[in-house]
């Protein structure tokens, strides 16, 4: 069974809460690659690919440095699991733009039959297409992503196995 999670990264990993320790402390809140992520979301997003062992699809407008770039950045930062790519770019006037990309990476990379793969949607925002909001861990851009989310995130990436359970 494959699993994937189409990850955002502001306000998922890079937190207000994270900028505002490091500005208090004095601390450096950014890099060449941009804002550092907070490291309470990062241990959360660890938890889910340790228990689910998922891959991550990009959705962020982080994408745009590049996936070789993206690819640095996570190992450099020492990022949980592997970056499996990013999600198209879909040129429409359309709303809910991320919910079309994440379909178009799907057609073009997802096992054929959708009982063979999971997933789950981390994300600040709640603009998504109806059929994705099931799927959707809806985060608060001011913390990222909790242990709750974590445990949202893994509940839907192995729902299958809670059927059989």
């Amino acid at each position: 069974m494959k699993r994937y999670i189409f990850l955002d990264i502001d306000g998922v990993l890079n937190t207000a809460r994270s900028y505002r320790e490091c500005v208090a402390e004095g601390k450096p809140w950014r890099d060449d690659y941009g804002p550092f992520f907070d490291n309470e979301a990062v241990e959360n997003l660890r938890h889910v690919v340790d228990v689910t062992h998922a891959d991550f699809i990009i959705t962020s407008t982080w994408k745009y440095k590049g996936l070789d770039a993206m690819h640095t950045l996570w190992t450099l930062r020492g990022m949980p699991g592997f970056l499996l790519g990013v999600t198209p770019e879909v040129t429409t006037s359309e709303f809910c733009i991320r919910s079309m990309e994440i379909m178009k990476w799907l057609a073009q990379n997802a096992p054929e039959d959708p009982a063979d793969y999971r997933f789950a949607i981390i994300d600040d925002s709640n603009i998504f297409l109806p059929e994705h909001l099931p799927y959707l861990v809806n985060t608060s851009s001011s913390v990222g992503i909790t242990a709750d989310d974590a445990e949202k995130a893994i509940s839907l990436l192995r729902e299958e196995e809670n059927k059989d359970a």
